[in-house]
C-alpha cells in the first residue's frame, strides 16, 4: 500500500481549493530511469528516459507521429512538459502513469538535477535525480581484509552491458578491461603471471549457466595485485575497448586480518562447494586463489579433472599463482595448461 506524502496530500488540498478536478503529477526519483531500465541507473545528458508515476498525463496517452523517429518528438505533448535542470526535455510518449522523453544534450557530469512534470500547467514537485558521467563507477562489492578475497565492482555506464567474470579461462584475463592500482601515492606492480595486464579481446568464454546476479559487476582484485598489507589503495577501472573509458581514481580500504579469521573463512569456503560451473569459476574458485598455500593447492585439485573444460583449464592456469615446488609436492604430477584458449 502506497503512502501518500504530506506533500501530495498539501497539493490535493491547495487543487480542491483552487477549484482544480486532477491531482498534480507526482512520481519518485527511483522512478526516472534510462528507457529500458528496470532500476534506477545514473542517467546521461541525451538519453532516452521514462518516468513512471501517478497523474502524469492524459488518458488515454498521447505519442508522437512516429516514436522511432527524433524529428517528431516534440517539447510539448497533448498539454504535458517536462523540465530537466530547467531545461525543456522532448517528448515522445505521455500517459497518466508513464513519459517517455529524451533529456537536454546539456554537459551535467556527476550531478544532481531537479525533474518535474507539468501537465496543463499544473507542476509536479522538483524531484531531484543524479546525472552521472560516462565513464564506469568503481566500489568495494563489500568489505575488504588483507590476505583474503577482496571483489570490485565496476558499474558500467548504462547501455554498455554487464561486466562478466570470468571473460577468458585464465583467472587473471579481463579481456576488455583492466584495474590500475596505486598504494601510497606509488602504482602498485601487478602479480607476476604469465600475460597478466591488458590483453586485446579475442572472444570470451561460454557458460551453460549465466552468474547471478550477485557474480555479475565485479573483478577478484586479488588476483591481479598482491594485497597482504592492510591500508588504503586508489583503483582505477580502464576499458580497453569501445570508448576506452576510466573510472575516477577510487580509494578502498583494506583491512587487517588475523591468522585465525583467514582459517575461519577459508574452512567455512570449502565445507560445501558448489556444483554449477558458473558459481565454480566466477565465485568459488576465484576465491579459493586467494590463499596460496597447500590447503588451497588441495581444495583446487578436483576441479584440474573437472568434466567441464572451462572449470579444467581454470582450475589448471590457478596453479600459477601457487610456488612450484609446493606444486610438486602438493600435487604432483600437476602443472598448468600451455597456451591459452581464445
Amino acid at each position: 500500500m502506497r503512502l501518500v506524502s504530506v506533500w501530495a496530500l498539501s497539493a490535493l488540498w491547495a487543487a480542491a481549493m483552487s477549484g482544480q478536478t486532477s491531482p498534480p503529477p507526482s512520481f519518485e526519483a527511483r522512478d526516472v530511469r534510462p528507457h529500458g531500465a528496470s532500476e534506477p541507473h545514473p542517467l546521461l545528458p541525451g538519453m532516452r528516459v521514462w518516468i513512471f508515476g501517478l497523474d502524469l498525463g492524459p488518458s488515454p496517452g498521447c505519442a508522437t507521429e512516429n516514436t522511432s523517429d527524433p524529428r517528431t518528438y516534440r517539447p510539448e505533448l497533448c498539454g504535458v512538459r517536462v523540465l530537466a535542470g530547467g531545461l525543456t526535455a522532448q517528448l515522445i510518449f505521455v500517459s497518466p502513469r508513464q513519459i517517455n522523453l529524451v533529456l537536454p544534450s546539456h554537459p551535467w557530469q556527476n550531478e544532481d538535477i531537479e525533474i518535474q512534470v507539468i501537465r496543463e500547467g499544473v507542476s509536479s514537485a522538483a524531484v531531484p535525480v543524479h546525472v552521472g558521467e560516462d565513464r564506469p563507477i568503481v566500489s568495494l562489492a563489500e568489505p575488504a581484509y588483507a590476505g583474503m578475497p577482496l571483489w570490485l565492482r565496476v558499474e558500467m555506464p548504462w547501455g554498455v552491458g554487464r561486466l562478466r567474470y570470468p571473460f577468458h579461462t585464465e583467472p587473471w584475463d579481463l579481456g576488455p578491461g583492466w584495474v590500475e592500482m596505486r598504494f601510497e601515492g606509488r602504482e602498485l606492480p601487478p602479480l607476476p603471471l604469465p600475460t597478466v595486464g591488458p590483453m586485446p579481446d579475442m572472444g570470451s568464454v561460454a557458460l551453460l549457466e549465466e552468474p547471478t546476479e550477485r557474480q555479475l559487476d565485479r573483478i577478484p582484485l586479488h588476483l591481479l595485485y598482491p594485497l597482504h598489507q592492510p591500508g588504503r589503495y586508489e583503483v582505477r577501472y580502464v576499458e580497453l575497448l569501445w570508448k576506452k573509458r576510466k573510472s575516477e581514481w577510487t580509494e578502498i580500504e583494506i583491512k587487517p586480518s588475523t591468522a585465525a579469521q583467514r582459517t575461519d573463512w577459508f574452512e567455512e569456503l570449502t565445507q560445501g562447494p558448489p556444483e554449477d560451473v558458473a558459481s565454480l569459476v566466477a565465485d568459488y574458485l576465484p576465491n579459493v586463489l586467494a590463499r596460496r598455500d597447500a590447503a588451497a593447492l588441495l581444495a583446487l585439485g578436483p576441479y584440474l579433472d573437472h568434466p567441464n573444460p572451462v572449470v579444467r583449464r581454470y582450475a589448471g592456469y590457478g596453479l600459477y599463482y601457487f610456488d612450484v615446488e609446493l606444486r610438486k609436492r602438493v600435487l604432483p604430477g600437476k602443472g598448468p595448461p600451455r597456451g591459452f584458449v581464445r
